[in-house]
C-alpha cells in the first residue's frame, strides 16, 4: 500500500515536472521567434542606465533585465530571460498555495486554469513590470500565509517585509496588493511584529523615495495627475470589455462565479478574495478619473486561479466547466501566441515589422543620432536593434518620458542628426527606404530647445480673437550652453499649443508666432525678451490651456512647462 502510494506521488511529480518544463520550453521559443516589444524595449533601456527610479515606473524591471542581458547578452532573449525563469518560481510557489490534495489531476487543473488566464501567459515571457509584480505577489501571498500560521512570528514579518519592497519595488500597483491584504485582516494592526514588516518595507524602499524627491516626483505626477482626464463612459465600457481577452472570459467567469458563491474560508481565502475583487472593483472605481490599461487588473488572476481551483476539487459542477468550456479554450490561447510569432494578421502590431523599419531608419540615418519627435517606442528599438544613438525629444502632441530625464539630446549639440517626426508631416516629404517610409529632417547642427522656458506676459489679460495680439515674452535657458535664437539649423520659433473643439470636434491647434527678441542669443542660466505676434481669428471664444513653447521651423513645439490658463475674448 505505501508502495502504491510513493509511485502515485513520484508520478504526480514528474507530471507536474514535465508541464512546468513544457511552459518554460514554450516561453523559451516565443522569445527567441517574437520581435521586442515597445515597452520591452524601453525598459531594456532603463536597465543601461541604473537607477533607483524612473519616469513611469520603480526600478526591478531594469534590474532584472541587466542581470538577463548579462548572462545572455543585449538580446530579445537576455532581455526576457529572467522573466521566463520567474514565472517557473511564480507557477511552483502558485500551486502549493493551493493547499488542495498533491494529485495527477489537480496537477492537470492546475496547468489548465493557469494557462488559460491570457497575460498571465504573456508575462511568462514579455519583460515588463506587471511580470516582477506577479512574481513578488505570490511569494508576497505565500509570506502572509507562513506568518499566519506561524502565529505572526518575527521570521515571517521579516519576509513579508522583503517581499513588500519587492512589490513596491516592481510596480506602484503593488501597494493595492499589500492594502488589500490588509484591509482583509485589520486585527493584523494588533501584532507588534507586523510593524516589524511594514517599517523594514519603509526602510528598504528609502532609496526609491529619495529618488522620487530628488526628481520633484515625476511619477506620481504622470500617473496621478497628467493621465487623469475625468470621467467618460467609454472608460467604464473599455474597461469591462477589456478584462474579457486579459483573464479568458471563460476563466473570468468561473473566478467571478467562485467570488460569490464560496462563503467559507479562513484568513487567507478571505485575502485572496479581498485582492481579487479589489482589484476589480479599484480599477472599475479609477475608470472615473481616467482611462485604464486593461492589463492593470492582471494580479486578480493568482487568487482567482487559487479559488477556482480550490472549489473544483469539491464542486464536481465546476469541474466538469473547465474541462468542457475553459480547456477548449486553449486553442485559442494558443492561437494568439503563435500569432505573436508570426506576422500573418492584416493589422499591424508591435511584435512584427518594427525590427525591419529600424535597420530601414538606420540606412539613411547611420552614424548620426535619430531625434524621435513623439513616442519613447521607436528611440528605444532603434537603440536596442542598432546599439546607436537616438532620443525621444516628446512634442507636444505626445507626453513626457524618462527620456526627458536622461536628456540625451543635450549631447548631440552641434552635431548632425536626423529628426524623425513619426505622424507629424509639418513641411516634410516622405523619405523612403527599404521597405519604409518616414518623415524625416536632416540637421547639419542640432540644438535642443524643450526646455527653454517661455513666459509670456499676460497675467489675466484676455488674447483677441478679433485683431493680431502682440505680447512681450521672456525666455530663459536652463541648458549649460548658450542658445542661439537665429540658429543656422535650427532658429527659435514660439508657437502657442492649445486643445479647442472646433465643429464638434476636439483638436489640438497649434498657433505659430512671427517673433522679435533684444538678442541673438542666450547665455546659460540668463534670459532674453522680445514680443510675439499672433493671430486667433479662426478660433472660438472660451478659456484654454495654452502652452507658449518653443520649437523650431518644421517641427512641432515641445515644453515641460504647465499651460497658461487664457481666456479668448
Amino acid at each position: 500500500m505505501l508502495k502504491s502510494r510513493y509511485l502515485c506521488t513520484i508520478k504526480t511529480r514528474q507530471i507536474f515536472l514535465l508541464l512546468i518544463f513544457a511552459w518554460f520550453l514554450l516561453n523559451l521559443i516565443q522569445s527567441l521567434f517574437t520581435e521586442i516589444g515597445n515597452d520591452e524595449s524601453y525598459y531594456w533601456v532603463y536597465s543601461q542606465y541604473l537607477d533607483w527610479g524612473y519616469f513611469d515606473h520603480p526600478p526591478m524591471i531594469a534590474l532584472v533585465i541587466k542581470i538577463g542581458t548579462l548572462l545572455a547578452g543585449n538580446s530579445v532573449l537576455g532581455v526576457r530571460l529572467i522573466v521566463m525563469i520567474m514565472q517557473v518560481v511564480f507557477l511552483y510557489v502558485l500551486y502549493k498555495l493551493l493547499e488542495i490534495e498533491d494529485t495527477r489531476e489537480n496537477v492537470v487543473l492546475f496547468f489548465l486554469v493557469s494557462f488559460s488566464v491570457v497575460m498571465l501567459q504573456a508575462y511568462g515571457f514579455i519583460a515588463t513590470p506587471d511580470s516582477v509584480l506577479l512574481f513578488f505577489t505570490v511569494l508576497f501571498l505565500w509570506s502572509y500565509r507562513f506568518y499566519i500560521k506561524s502565529n505572526y512570528s518575527v521570521k515571517a514579518a521579516l519576509l513579508m517585509a522583503l517581499f513588500m519592497a519587492g512589490l513596491m519595488y516592481s510596480k506602484y500597483h503593488g501597494a493595492l496588493v499589500i492594502i488589500f491584504v490588509i484591509l482583509s485582516n485589520l486585527k493584523l494592526f494588533k501584532k507588534s511584529t507586523f510593524y516589524y514588516s511594514i517599517i523594514i518595507a519603509l526602510i528598504l524602499y528609502i532609496p526609491h523615495i529619495l529618488w522620487q524627491v530628488n526628481h520633484d516626483f515625476p511619477s506620481l505626477k504622470y500617473h496621478l495627475v497628467d493621465r487623469s482626464r475625468g470621467f467618460e463612459w467609454s472608460n467604464l465600457v473599455d474597461f469591462l470589455v477589456n478584462q474579457l481577452p486579459v483573464f479568458n472570459p471563460f476563466t473570468l467567469g468561473a473566478g467571478i462565479y467562485v467570488l460569490f458563491i464560496n462563503k467559507k474560508g479562513d484568513l487567507f481565502q478571505r485575502a485572496l478574495k479581498f485582492l481579487m475583487g479589489g482589484f476589480l472593483i479599484f480599477f472599475a472605481l479609477w475608470t472615473f478619473k481616467s482611462r485604464v490599461e486593461p492589463h492593470w487588473t492582471i494580479v486578480a488572476s493568482i487568487p482567482m486561479v487559487i479559488l477556482i481551483l480550490r472549489e473544483a476539487v469539491e464542486n464536481e459542477k465546476l469541474k466538469r466547466y473547465l474541462y468542457k468550456v475553459v480547456a477548449p479554450s486553449l486553442i485559442l490561447v494558443l492561437a494568439a501566441r503563435l500569432f505573436l510569432m508570426i506576422d500573418v494578421l492584416p493589422v499591424k502590431t508591435e511584435w512584427h515589422g518594427d525590427k525591419q523599419r529600424v535597420s530601414d531608419l538606420y540606412a539613411v540615418a547611420g552614424d548620426r543620432p535619430v531625434v524621435f519627435t513623439s513616442g519613447f517606442q521607436m528611440p528605444s528599438k532603434y537603440r536596442f536593434y542598432t546599439g546607436s544613438e537616438a532620443h525621444a525629444m516628446g512634442a507636444l502632441n505626445y507626453r513626457n518620458t524618462q527620456y526627458d530625464i536622461w536628456r540625451f539630446d543635450e549631447d548631440y549639440l552641434g552635431q548632425s542628426v536626423v529628426m524623425d517626426f513619426r505622424n507629424d508631416t509639418t513641411g516634410v516629404e516622405p523619405t523612403v527606404s527599404g521597405e519604409s517610409v518616414f518623415n524625416l529632417k536632416e540637421v547639419e547642427q542640432y540644438q535642443p530647445f524643450k526646455r527653454l522656458k517661455v513666459i509670456p506676459s499676460i497675467k489675466d489679460t484676455p488674447l483677441s480673437t478679433r485683431k493680431i495680439n502682440e505680447k512681450s515674452v521672456t525666455i530663459n535657458n536652463p541648458y549649460d550652453n548658450t542658445f542661439y535664437i537665429n540658429h543656422p539649423s535650427m532658429p527659435l520659433q514660439i508657437s502657442l499649443v492649445f486643445i479647442a473643439e472646433i465643429d464638434g470636434k476636439i483638436v489640438r491647434k497649434k498657433v505659430p508666432t512671427v517673433s522679435t527678441f533684444e538678442s541673438d542669443k542666450i547665455l546659460s542660466g540668463e534670459s532674453v525678451s522680445g514680443n510675439i505676434l499672433f493671430d486667433l481669428s479662426e478660433y472660438p471664444t472660451g478659456k484654454y490651456d495654452v502652452y507658449f513653447a518653443a520649437g523650431t521651423t518644421g517641427v512641432y513645439p515641445a515644453t515641460l512647462e504647465k499651460p497658461w490658463k487664457v481666456v479668448f475674448e
